[in-house]
């Protein structure tokens, strides 16, 4: 599993300056609790959960996934996955979340390490490694899917992604880049275009020293939105970057709003609200609003703003639900044990976004979790 939040303290007033004050424009009136989704007996735990509507399908993106036996190359761990389903009544849970397997019934890698990559996990983390690693043992390549886009015009998908260099040890990962991974449809492999040919990392649209524009994203009138929301102690304020759809790519088209502006260099850029480095940002037709839903670090609590346009004035936040607190001993005497990843799915809401759907991650042991599904029933 990974862990995505924040250690220390820090003032919202000072890293968020533009932020709104007004009450979020969405009250929850009722909430119930949908129960654990079901994978496939293989998978022991998996969390992320970024999910959108592609054709008929709701198709979902998870990031580390542990798995209850080997699968067919040996190894109990999988970097990222994917599923989806027909079903698009979540309000008796989901159900047909379906997958490739191996032989062994095991899921797959869904995002491809290029040739270098395996050759360098291959030696130093796994099975592969097991009595032949002579440094730096334990190290890993990882790629976590982020939030999917659905490009209309083209039908294709978007995937953001963060590549890292994990380690052995707790929580010693450090972040290498995003950028945007290309899915023609669910059936055909997805793509990690060279978007730099040359670079030290061609692949990354991104580099380590700037944002990583991956905790949420949305398509508005043909332009394409990611936030970036980096922690400093328990505050994560969150930029915002835009580029037009169909060059999503092009890392020199992207732009970065500042104080009402978009303007050409990422350090100019200015918070438009608090977040959470993992958080979905959608419209909601009932309220008239676009709706963030993210997880509280440290914390029990699933929140939502609410703001007008996707770079603001966003509102202040407002406690949507508390979260179901996690079935490990130590929970939740430790940061790691606390529920985040939560999550909203705009492709299950109902009667114009009255009914939204919210899902977090929730440890229940050694490497092992539950995405609980909630229904949020909105005045």
């Amino acid at each position: 599993m990974r862990y995505r939040r924040a250690t220390g303290a820090a003032g919202v007033a000072l890293l968020c300056g533009g932020c709104g004050a007004d009450a979020p424009e969405v009250r929850v009136r009722a909430v119930r609790d949908l129960g654990a989704l079901t994978f496939e007996p293989s998978i022991r735990g998996r969390d992320g959960g970024y999910s959108a509507r592609w054709g008929d399908r709701s198709v979902w993106v998870f990031g580390d996934t542990t798995l209850e036996a080997p699968g067919a190359d040996g190894s109990l761990w999988r970097s990222s996955t994917f599923c989806s389903t027909d079903d698009l009544d979540a309000s008796d849970g989901l159900s047909s979340l379906t997958e490739p397997l191996d032989a062994a019934g095991a899921p797959g890698e869904f995002l491809p390490f290029t040739g270098e990559e395996l050759e360098f996990n291959a030696a130093h983390f796994g099975p592969q490694a097991e009595g032949t690693c002579k440094e730096d043992c334990g190290a890993r390549y990882a790629l976590w899917p982020g939030p999917i886009v659905v490009d209309e015009a083209t039908g294709r998908a978007l995937v953001f992604y963060s590549k890292l260099m994990g380690r052995a040890g707790g929580f010693n990962v450090d972040a290498l880049g995003s950028s945007i991974a290309v899915w023609e449809g669910l059936d055909a492999p997805i793509v990690r275009p060279a978007v730099r040919p040359g670079a030290a990392e061609p692949t990354l649209i991104f580099g380590a020293d700037e944002p990583s524009f991956t905790a949420a994203a949305l398509v508005r009138e043909g332009l394409l939105y990611a936030y970036a929301c980096a922690c400093s102690g328990l505050t994560c304020p969150c930029l915002i970057a835009r580029v037009p759809l169909a060059q999503a790519t092009e890392r020199g088209a992207w732009r970065f709003f500042s104080d009402g502006s978009w303007v050409e260099g990422h350090g100019e850029a200015k918070p438009v609200m608090v977040g959470a480095p993992m958080m979905s940002v959608h419209w909601n037709e009932h309220a008239g609003r676009y709706v963030a839903i993210y997880s509280e670090p440290v914390s029990s609590e699933i929140s939502v703003r609410t703001a007008p346009a996707p770079e603001g004035p966003w509102s202040d936040s407002e406690v949507a639900f508390t979260a179901e607190a996690p079935s490990t001993p130590e929970a939740p005497s430790t940061p790691e044990a606390w529920p985040y990843a939560g999550l909203g799915h705009a492709e299950l809401a109902q009667e114009g976004g009255r009914v939204e759907y919210v899902t977090y991650f929730r440890e229940t042991g050694f490497l092992e979790g539950e995405l609980r599904l909630v229904e949020l029933d909105l005045e």
